[in-house]
């Protein structure tokens, strides 16, 4: 299967924003109703406003499997963590930082009516990072971050992902862009 990542911004502008609006009207994230809703509702005014990115997934058919939103962030650095992470996380001339700027995979999900089969968290991974490597080459970055409930900690670890805090319901991951 053929999957293609297209920027949300293109989409409106190839099928005219009241066409865009309802094919986003129709993705469905039941388990997740945050993703569901952002999708639906706020995308469009992330976008607008130059908040984020959000970019859709699809296959052949132009179905639109997932998406995925990419912002600017900083992150804390978490208290307690090792000499060696912070000074990663930090970089050259940021010795003595409390925060760190980083890119932010925001918002991650497949529809409902797509399978495993169709769209892998691999394949969402592996585009975003398409992406945020493209823009490290213009202003530098040292890291993505994601938060993401306890169910979903080791699904990220397992693509490369590390856990630096937990900040009430949700844990704060980071990727190395290297």
């Amino acid at each position: 299967m053929r999957l293609e990542c297209t920027e949300l911004r293109e989409f409106m502008d190839f099928v005219g924003e009241d066409r865009a609006l309802q094919a986003l009207s129709s993705f469905s994230v039941k388990r997740n109703p945050d993703v569901e809703d952002f999708i639906r509702t706020n995308a469009v005014a992330y976008e607008k406003s130059d908040n984020a990115r959000t970019y859709l997934v699809t296959n052949e058919n132009d179905d639109i499997l997932g998406y995925f939103s990419l912002a600017l962030s900083a992150v804390d650095i978490p208290p307690g963590i090792s000499k060696a992470m912070m000074k990663k996380m930090r970089g050259f001339g940021r010795y003595s930082a409390d925060s760190v700027p980083c890119y932010l995979l925001g918002q991650l999900a497949r529809d409902d009516n797509a399978s495993h089969d169709d769209l892998m968290m691999r394949d969402f991974i592996d585009f975003a990072i398409e992406y945020v490597m493209a823009a490290k080459q213009y202003v530098g970055g040292r890291f993505l971050l994601i938060d993401c409930v306890d169910d979903l900690v080791d699904l990220y670890e397992r693509h490369d992902f590390i856990k630096i805090n937990k900040t009430g319901d949700l844990n704060q991951l980071i990727m190395f862009l290297e």
